[in-house]
């Protein structure tokens, strides 16, 4: 836990605070820090991974390192956005700021109740466990990944929380690429080890999108 603490801190502040050292004044508004407690909580209701590492496993083909540099790189692009164009327009409470920032809670909610869910089973590595099986409760029930939604409810709407237009039509482009590759290999994995069974939960179940 302190070092899932400390890693996420690390990150989340590389990943805001740097970008605006040369207009610090942003940071009289509470945006950036509210993003850097999402960025730590993010980092704490997971497994721990080393985004330097995380290719390790031939099964992820790469797509962990995908998934998590995709979202890197376009959080760094919406707060550069932010700061440097949109400044001080991005940092002005209205109606769609507070939709976004609940929206990105919502997401981190659902990433953490997929989470749970799973427990021991849940890992950062497209994998199987030796008392593996197909996890049909709690958020399960209408979407097949609940934590590659969430996650990319949660980075999407960070971006549309700062206001960063052109971040947020990058982001809609990149995470769902990143998101699906991973998937579709996840899925391969899973029929082949569970078959039949989960071919029928596939039937019924959405894969990205709730009942679609």
């Amino acid at each position: 836990m302190l070092k899932r603490f400390t890693l996420g801190t690390l990150i989340a502040c590389l990943v805001v605070l740097l970008p605006v050292s040369a207009k610090f004044e942003i940071l009289r508004a509470p945006h950036m820090w509210i993003l850097i407690l999402l960025g730590i909580l993010a980092s704490l209701l997971q497994p721990g991974y080393n985004p330097f590492t995380i290719t390790a496993k031939p099964r992820d083909k790469g797509t962990g390192a995908q998934i998590i540099w995709s979202v890197y790189i376009t959080q760094l692009a919406a707060i550069l956005e932010a700061t440097y164009w949109r400044y001080p327009a991005s940092v002005q409470w209205n109606w769609g700021t507070t939709v976004a920032l609940m929206a990105a809670i919502g997401g981190l909610a659902l990433r953490t109740w997929a989470v749970l869910i799973l427990g021991p089973l849940f890992t950062m590595h497209i994998d199987i466990q030796a008392n593996h099986t197909v996890v049909t409760g709690g958020p399960y029930k209408i979407v097949r990944h609940p934590s590659y939604l969430g996650a990319f409810i949660m980075y999407v709407a960070t971006i549309v929380f700062l206001q960063a237009w052109f971040s947020a039509i990058a982001a809609l482009l990149i995470l769902p690429l990143a998101f699906l590759r991973r998937i579709h290999y996840e899925e391969k994995l899973l029929e082949t080890e569970f078959g039949q069974d989960y071919r029928d939960y596939a039937q019924t179940v959405g894969k990205f999108i709730p009942f679609l």
